[in-house]
C-alpha cells in the first residue's frame, strides 16, 4: 500500500502525498464476545491478536519512515478495564472513542492593559532582519496533585499577561514590511493570541510516558504553527487543561523578533507578574548591538558568513556576500515541510553525568587539574553516539551545530531583547570516533565553544552594513540530515522556574518535529528532581534511532530512555 504511493515505479506514485498509518484499537473481548454470540457465533478475535496487529503496523511505519497514529496504545493508556467506554461493540469506536483528545474551548486577543500604541515603528536589528519567520515552540507541564479547582486560573493568566505587555509592548504589535528587505514592528496593540483547550485525559496518564506524546498531540497543544501573513501574532499562548486539573502551557514566539533567551525573559516576567513579584524589564535599544566604528571584518567572520549565507563565489568579494537566488528567505519550516521522525527522551541523573565527566578526563588532566565541564563531556558523548548510529561512510564528516548566546560574551546585554546568537560547530567521522577517545572529542568541543569572541559578532555586523538591501543577507538554512545535526542547550534558561502562582513546571519539552533528521535539545530539570539533572530530546530517522538507543555509551550513562 505504501509502495503504491511512494515507489517511483508505481502508476499511483505521488511524492507529495503524506501517509499516516493507524493501528487498530485494542479488542475488548467481553463486548466482542457478546456481539458474536448475538449473531449466533463464538468469539473469533482476541485482545492478543489486536496487540500483535498493532505492533505489526508500528514495525512497518518504522521501516518505511511513515507517521503512525497509535490508537491501540492510546486507548490502553486509559486501562484495559475501561475499553467499553470507548468501543461500541468491542472493536469499533463509539462516539466517545471518536471524540478528539484535545478540543479548543476559548480564544481571545490580549492587548497591553495600558494602551501603548506608538506612531513610530520599533526597528529590528540586522540580526533580527536576517532571521527566519518561524515560531520557536516550548511546552511546560504543570501537575495539580491537590486537585486545586482554581489551578492556573484563566483570569490571573490573562490579566498578568496584559499587565506585562505594557513593558513588553512590541510583542503585542505586528510585523510590517518597510522595504529593502527589512521588517519593523508596528506597535498597534493588536495583541497576543491566547486560547484554551481541554484534553480529555489525566495529566498523570500523560506523565507516565515521560511527557512524550504522539506528534499529533504535541501539535494540538500549541496555538499556531506557521507564520504566513503580517496579521499573524508575534506571540501565541495556549493553556490546555487536563481532566485531573493539570495544565500544559504551550507558547510560540516568532524567531524574527526574539531568540530563546529573550523569549525566556518575557515568560519569566509574565510568571512573576502573575505572582505579584517584581520582574526585569527588557531593553529594546538596538544601539546596544550596533557596529562599533573600529570593527574589523576578520577571516573568521568572512568564513562564517560564507557558510551561513550560501555565497555564490567565495573568490570574489563583490559576490561573496550574496545568497543563492532560490534560497528560501523566510521560515525554515512550512506546512509542506519534513515528515515527523522518531523522537526519544534521554534522562540523565547525576551519577551517570559524573561517570561521563570522569571518562572525559585522562589521568594527567586530573593530576594537573585541567578540567572539562559536564556539558563538554555530555555533548561530546552524544555526538559520538549519533555519528556511530548514522548510515554514512566511515570517512564522511558529521557536523554538530550549536547556538551560542552572544550576551555571554559582551557586557551590558543581559536584558537586551532580540536576536543575538551565533552558531559554532564541531565535526567528526566514524573513523575518528573509532580511533579516538571520549576525552579527545570533549576537548575539541570545549576548544570550539570557548573560541568565540566579540570580534566575530562585530565583523558579521559590519558585513551586514555593506548592502542597504537586506535581502542580500538572509540566512540560509541547511536542513538536518545524516551529516548535519543541530544541538540546543536550554538548560541555562529558567524554564523550570516559571511559577505562575501554583508551582514550577514538572517538565519542559520542545516541539522539534520541524527540525528534521538530526535535532537535539538539552533541558534542565527542577532542583527537586532528586538527582535527575537533564532531559535530552533527540530526533532522527527511525533506523539511525534504533542504533542510537542501543549504543553502548547511551546505555552506560543514561538512567532512563523514553520513546
Amino acid at each position: 500500500m505504501i509502495s503504491m504511493a511512494k515507489s517511483p515505479d508505481s502508476p499511483s506514485y505521488n511524492p507529495e502525498l503524506r501517509l499516516i498509518l493507524i493501528t487498530p484499537p485494542p479488542l475488548n473481548e467481553v463486548q466482542w464476545k457478546k456481539r458474536c454470540e448475538d449473531q449466533g457465533g463464538e468469539l473469533n478475535r482476541t485482545w492478543e491478536y489486536s496487540r500483535d496487529y498493532a505492533q505489526a503496523v508500528r514495525d512497518v511505519a518504522q521501516e518505511r519512515g511513515v507517521v503512525v497514529a497509535d490508537l491501540w496504545k492510546r486507548l490502553m493508556s486509559f486501562g484495559k478495564d475501561r475499553l467499553d467506554l470507548y468501543l461500541l461493540d468491542g472493536l469499533h469506536l463509539n462516539a466517545n472513542g471518536n471524540r478528539p483528545h484535545i478540543e479548543p474551548t476559548f480564544r481571545t486577543w490580549i492587548s497591553p492593559s495600558t494602551p501603548t500604541i506608538c506612531e513610530d515603528y520599533v526597528q529590528l536589528s540586522d540580526w533580527d532582519v536576517v532571521m527566519f519567520k518561524s515560531y520557536t515552540p516550548i511546552l511546560l507541564f504543570y501537575t495539580n496533585p491537590d486537585k486545586a479547582p482554581d489551578f492556573m486560573n484563566s483570569t490571573t493568566l490573562m490579566d498578568s499577561l496584559a499587565a506585562v505587555l505594557v513593558d513588553f509592548y512590541p510583542l503585542a504589535g505586528r510585523l510590517v514590511d518597510i522595504g529593502r528587505g527589512r521588517d519593523a514592528i508596528d506597535c498597534n496593540d493588536a495583541g497576543v493570541l491566547y486560547q484554551e483547550a481541554e484534553y480529555h485525559s489525566d495529566l498523570e496518564t500523560f506523565q507516565k510516558d515521560g511527557y512524550l506524546p504522539s506528534q499529533m498531540d504535541y501539535h494540538r497543544m500549541l496555538p499556531i504553527h506557521f507564520y504566513t501573513k503580517y496579521q499573524d501574532p508575534l506571540v501565541a499562548v495556549q493553556v490546555t487543561r487536563f481532566t485531573d486539573g493539570g495544565v500544559a502551557l504551550g507558547i510560540m514566539i516568532l524567531h524574527k523578533v526574539a531568540d530563546k533567551y529573550s523569549g525566556c525573559l518575557f515568560l519569566d516576567a509574565w510568571a512573576k507578574q502573575a505572582r505579584g513579584v517584581e520582574y526585569t524589564k527588557a531593553i529594546f535599544d538596538r544601539r546596544l548591538v550596533a557596529v562599533p566604528r573600529d570593527a574589523i571584518v576578520t577571516e573568521e567572520a568572512l568564513d562564517y558568513y560564507r557558510e551561513d549565507h550560501r555565497i555564490i563565489n567565495a573568490n570574489d568579494m563583490n559576490t561573496s556576500i550574496r545568497i543563492v537566488p532560490d534560497q528560501p528567505k523566510y521560515a525554515r519550516t512550512a506546512p509542506n515541510g519534513p515528515m515527523p521522525l522518531k523522537s526519544v527522551i534521554l534522562e540523565f541523573h547525576s551519577d551517570g553525568l559524573h561517570q561521563c565527566k570522569r571518562d572525559a578526563h585522562t589521568v594527567d588532566m586530573i593530576k594537573n587539574k585541567i578540567w572539562l565541564s559536564t556539558k563538554d563531556a555530555l555533548f561530546a558523548m552524544l555526538l559520538r553516539a549519533i555519528v556511530r548510529s548514522r548510515d554514512v561512510p566511515n570517512d564522511q564528516p558529521v557536523k554538530m551545530v550549536m547556538g551560542i548566546n552572544g550576551r555571554s560574551k559582551m557586557k551590558g546585554l543581559d536584558f537586551y531583547f532580540g536576536n543575538w546568537m551565533i552558531t559554532r560547530s564541531i565535526s567528526t567521522t566514524k573513523e575518528e570516533v573509532k580511533e579516538t577517545r571520549l576525552v579527545d572529542t570533549a576537548i575539541a568541543f570545549r576548544q570550539q565553544m570557548a573560541s568565540l569572541h566579540p570580534s566575530l559578532f562585530h565583523g558579521i555586523s559590519k558585513l551586514y552594513t555593506i548592502h542597504e538591501d537586506m535581502t542580500m543577507h538572509y540566512l540560509c538554512y541547511q536542513p538536518n540530515s545524516s551529516t548535519h545535526l543541530t544541538a540546543s542547550d536550554t538548560s541555562t534558561l529558567p524554564y523550570w522556574r516559571l511559577d505562575f502562582g501554583h508551582g514550577k513546571p514538572d517538565r519542559v519539552r520542545g516541539y522539534i518535529t520541524a527540525g528534521g533528521d538530526g535535532c537535539l535539545v538539552l533541558f534542565g530539570r527542577s532542583d527537586q528532581s532528586k538527582g535527575l539533572m537533564y532531559d535530552v530530546q533527540v530526533q532522527m530517522d527511525t533506523k539511525s534511532m534504533r542504533r542510537f538507543v542501543e549504543d553502548a555509551d547511551i546505555k552506560k550513562y543514561t538512567r532512563r530512555l523514553l520513546c
